[in-house]
């Protein structure tokens, strides 16, 4: 097709990359940035598919973003953006931004398509998208144990009173306490009470399972969240968490143990409500040093029947 000579000149003097291609998806028209952009001699990309731009993988989304723009140019607003992946003749893949607009050239419908390399601005989005999952992460993360902390635990049994209401899924959670940690502190330094609290915090991770959650919701004070897990579920983890901890004591002049609190919720029916759950789990875990510490008690929870169920 013989395109204007004015049409030509102006498509070179702007600032974009930029093309022309018809109905059938074939390139009438490539401007030297956009010859440039994907590595192609002057001219070379006339009277090919608009395919050759774009990789294997994303050929039918094309096709078919083509064919809307065609179906729809009349009505559709100068400008519409498109993000793709671009296909240099070196076969390296990119992102681009596109921008279509119509053009009625030599009594035909055409689409101009304006292209930019997004490469550098997608790199920053995803840097400032990394630096964001780092924030919230630490936001979520106990600095000294590297658990989770209480904002973190909150949220995961918030959910996991959703996953109960609305998918019948039990669960449990456990609250550790050290006994006597004020003993270390006073004795031996803080620097060696972190140092328990680190090893503390090591032996529950490794008795629990991937799928469950170990936070540290207080200074001295552990919390464990065990999704699909019935209260004898619970009682093992952290009776094997209370006897590794013994084991891990016996060469040491620590004077702790670890007295700790389960509390299930396993009815889908029951109304059940955050704050009364980690009551619970905290009332059991001061009997349990009430009654010599170094040992489990079971939570006694105070529930009513959802009005639904």
């Amino acid at each position: 097709m013989k395109l204007d000579d004015n049409f030509r000149q102006i498509m070179e003097v702007i600032p974009d990359a930029a093309l022309v291609v018809d109905r059938r998806g074939h390139i009438v028209f490539a401007n030297r940035l956009l010859h440039e952009m994907f590595g192609y001699p002057p001219e070379a990309l006339c009277g090919c598919s608009l395919e050759r731009l774009v990789p294997p993988e994303s050929h039918s989304r094309h096709d078919a973003a083509v064919a809307g723009f065609f179906a729809q140019m009349r009505h559709r607003p100068m400008g519409r953006g498109l993000q793709f992946r671009g296909l240099r003749a070196d076969g390296e893949t990119f992102p681009v931004a596109i921008m279509l607009s119509q053009a009625h050239l030599d009594g035909e419908d055409h689409a101009m398509a304006f292209v930019r390399d997004h490469t550098h601005q997608q790199a920053a989005e995803d840097r400032i998208r990394h630096e964001l999952e780092q924030q919230r992460a630490m936001a979520l993360t106990d600095p000294l144990t590297g658990l989770g902390n209480r904002r973190a635990f909150d949220l995961e049994l918030n959910e996991e009173l959703r996953e109960l209401r609305n998918q019948g899924r039990q669960f449990a959670i456990g609250f550790i306490d050290l006994d006597d940690f004020k003993q270390v502190n006073d004795r031996f330094g803080h620097e060696l009470g972190d140092r328990v609290l680190r090893e503390l915090a090591q032996l529950i991770r490794e008795a629990c399972r991937s799928t469950d959650l170990v936070a540290r919701i207080g200074g001295d004070e552990f919390a464990t969240l065990h999704p699909n897990a019935s209260q004898e579920d619970a009682l093992q983890v952290l009776e094997r968490v209370r006897l590794q901890f013994l084991e891990h004591l016996r060469d040491k002049d620590w004077p702790v143990t670890v007295s700790m609190g389960v509390c299930a919720c396993d009815d889908p029916g029951t109304e059940y409500h955050q704050e009364a759950i980690l009551a619970a789990a905290d009332q059991a875990m001061y009997e349990a040093k009430q009654r010599g510490k170094n040992q489990i008690r079971l939570a006694r929870l105070e529930t009513r029947r959802a009005a639904n169920a």
